[in-house]
């Protein structure tokens, strides 16, 4: 059997494999979604028994077809502990992953961006810009992205003096253009932000914006299933608004 030299990766998802092993599906850096079956990793005294979701690890595996044989997962640095808001978002970046990509896939300049959000998850108030940039980013790296920067109708740079339309997988539209029907107001600050490096949050009071814009460009491509994530965070989010309110 032949002995892959190694990748970096990271945990997307686990399942029971038989009575004490793992398939596990890894994001590597260049081999992309990676499928792999963990033999003994649920056994206590396994090396591999570790592996979960949030640590950085190296990992070799032997052998070709579906699911290769996993034979060393390494951690490559101490991680601190999760919160409930960052394990939820967590499985978001996760899922979103799983069901938008295929095996065999990579895109290694995408890695480095799910590596930058992770750790960003450990600033809790930054959570939201830091998952709408990732979100952008990924419609990037599959090719999905709408031009931001100009109308879609005639062409006109976006400017920040007024709010433009946008109509899914359709792009934006000035005021001049806004389609009769369909069409979904957002302010072109917002969207200048998105267009841009997004290096820092977005000025406050765009977060629903962007959330909204952002929701609407990856359900085309999500098809009917809801993201059981997106539905677990949005019921943390709102039992947490209660509580605050209270």
């Amino acid at each position: 059997m032949t002995t892959e030299s190694g990748d970096r990766a990271w945990v997307l998802h686990r399942y029971a494999y038989g009575d004490s092993s793992l398939v596990v599906e890894f994001f590597s850096r260049k081999q992309g979604r990676l499928g792999l079956l963990a033999k003994g990793a649920r056994r206590p005294r396994s090396p591999l028994a570790r592996i979960e979701a949030g640590r950085p690890l190296w990992i070799r595996w032997q052998g070709k077809g579906d699911l290769p044989l996993l034979i060393q997962a390494e951690e490559l640095a101490a991680v601190h502990p999760l919160n409930t808001l960052q394990n939820l978002s967590l499985f978001y970046m996760n899922e979103l992953l799983l069901r938008l990509t295929q095996r065999a896939d990579p895109f290694p300049e995408f890695f480095d961006q799910y590596e930058t959000t992770i750790k960003g998850l450990k600033d809790v108030a930054a959570i939201a810009w830091n998952l709408r940039r990732y979100e952008r980013h990924l419609l990037e790296a599959l090719g999905w992205a709408a031009d931001l920067n100009h109308c879609g109708q005639c062409g006109i740079t976006l400017t920040p003096d007024s709010k433009w339309s946008y109509l899914t997988q359709a792009g934006v539209f000035c005021p001049r253009h806004v389609p009769e029907q369909g069409s979904v107001t957002i302010p072109a600050e917002a969207l200048q932000w998105l267009a841009g490096p997004m290096n820092s949050a977005p000025a406050s009071g765009y977060n629903a914006h962007l959330r909204n814009y952002l929701e609407r460009e990856l359900q085309v491509h999500l098809g009917s299933k809801a993201l059981e994530s997106r539905r677990l965070l949005a019921a943390y989010l709102q039992r947490h608004k209660r509580s605050a309110s209270t």
